[in-house]
């Protein structure tokens, strides 16, 4: 009894602490809403605290699992107040550091566009959905359909997943690229074709891969001055945390078999925050697992950087057994935590506070969100008018998000290769300008003029 009321104390302690964090940085610091080292602040947040503080208030809208009463909270919740804190102090450093010669903020201008950058993104948009598609095929369009969210995972490592998990790069770097430069009578265009690329994944139970395209995209249009109405903003949310317990109940039936209206009788308001506050779980593990193990010291990021290359062979196979050393953070926790789901292909997820641990210790925790809060600050110095440097940092925001609750295991493959395929679109972008430059100068007999253009 007196562990649950140490955990609830330190429950309420962590959601205090957040809460003044994110009053420091929109009051004190004068942060954007909707700048990256908020978006990123609030999606922590969620994730860690979103299940405790509603059982620490005793509001919590389901039956709790059984993790929260067996293990003791209090130390994993004490390393989330030390993230907490220093991630202010690292957005506090960095905003004095640059406070007197930071750019003025050019959100609610109308920014640069880029038209042959834009349809170049909408190319690369309906690449991904062509992956998407065989990707489908080449699993089997009839098993997909008859497979629970759980048994896709079965599904990836019986047959090829390559072009269906590529196609989960393609698409959003795709939705970076023309929401950062589309003409602004295209926007409805963007916002289109977004709504319907997530409202896809997240029907099929991957909602990660869709709600951060979607926090992206609406950060980036912000950047480039076109807002929506305030009541859009308020009707997205309540539709996001009403869809998130419903996908949740849907996804363990069949695919052909889902129903909205049967699983929307079983939502509850806070079902939503709830269910994105698991991350505390693989936490809560790594610690206990962490007593009887080395450190890593960085071995998790190596591997996760070695991963960057895509596997082009024409005879693919499943990668076979690993040592559980040689596991990504996320199956090494669920193979020692939760074997039983490891050997039905789920997994707990993972922690943006369990990898640093887990490798440098404490320490590593201090450092990373002191660092991390410092760079996502020092980056809203940049002018974000110029659509690749708009996009470039989007590909960037994605992944990082997904770190939140999960490792960096998600990050490397999808920026890298976000980032090379914007920057050689750009080269494609400069080459077709010049070249039509070129065929305008020759038809008026001008000559052509030799600087790059101005909206890439």
């Amino acid at each position: 009894m007196q562990q649950l009321d140490d955990d609830r104390i330190s429950a309420l302690a962590a959601g205090t602490m957040f809460v003044v964090s994110v009053w420091l940085c929109l009051g004190a610091l004068r942060l954007h809403p909707l700048s990256p080292v908020m978006v990123y602040q609030y999606v922590f947040g969620l994730f860690h605290l979103g299940l405790v503080v509603p059982w620490a208030l005793d509001i919590h809208a389901s039956v709790l699992p059984r993790w929260i009463l067996r293990y003791r909270l209090t130390p994993a919740l004490t390393l989330v107040i030390a993230a907490i804190i220093a991630y202010q102090l690292g957005a506090t450093l960095a905003a004095s550091r640059w406070a007197g010669g930071r750019r003025r903020d050019p959100v609610g201008e109308r920014r640069y566009q880029n038209p042959v950058l834009y349809h170049l993104g909408l190319a690369v948009i309906l690449i991904g959905f062509g992956l998407f598609g065989w990707g489908i095929y080449t699993i089997g369009f009839g098993r997909f359909l008859q497979a629970s969210y759980i048994e896709t995972f079965e599904l990836v490592q019986m047959y090829d997943p390559r072009l269906f998990i590529t196609s989960l790069t393609f698409v959003p770097v795709g939705l970076y690229i023309t929401a950062a430069s589309a003409p602004w009578r295209r926007m409805m265009v963007v916002l289109a074709l977004t709504a319907c690329w997530c409202s896809t994944i997240f029907f099929l139970g991957f909602r990660g891969f869709a709600l951060a395209p979607l926090v992206v995209i609406l950060v980036v249009l912000n950047k480039r001055g076109y807002r929506l109405p305030k009541a859009a903003y308020v009707a997205g949310l309540l539709v996001v945390i009403i869809a998130i317990p419903v996908v949740r109940s849907m996804r363990n039936n069949r695919l052909a078999e889902r129903s909205v209206a049967d699983a929307l009788t079983e939502i509850h308001p806070l079902a939503a925050f709830e269910e994105m506050g698991g991350s505390l779980q693989p936490l809560v593990y790594t610690l206990r697992l962490m007593e009887n193990e080395d450190l890593r010291w960085g071995k998790t990021y190596w591997q996760a950087f070695s991963r960057v290359l895509p596997n082009l062979s024409l005879d693919w196979e499943n990668s076979g057994y690993l040592a559980v050393e040689d596991l990504p953070p996320t199956h090494w926790v669920t193979r020692l935590a939760a074997p039983w789901k490891h050997r039905n292909y789920g997994g707990l997820g993972f922690s943006a506070v369990a990898e640093p641990y887990m490798n440098f210790g404490v320490a590593g925790i201090v450092l990373y969100f002191l660092t991390l809060a410092g760079a996502l600050v020092a980056v809203e110095r940049f002018d974000y008018g110029r659509p690749t440097r708009l996009a470039l940092w989007a590909t960037m925001l994605g992944p990082l998000l997904m770190t939140a609750r999960g490792s960096f295991d998600s990050f490397f493959r999808p920026a890298i290769w976000g980032w090379i395929i914007v920057l050689g679109l750009r080269v494609v972008a400069d080459s077709l300008l010049t070249a039509r430059r070129s065929r305008q100068a020759a038809a008026t007999r001008q000559p052509l003029r030799r600087t790059l253009p101005l909206q890439t």
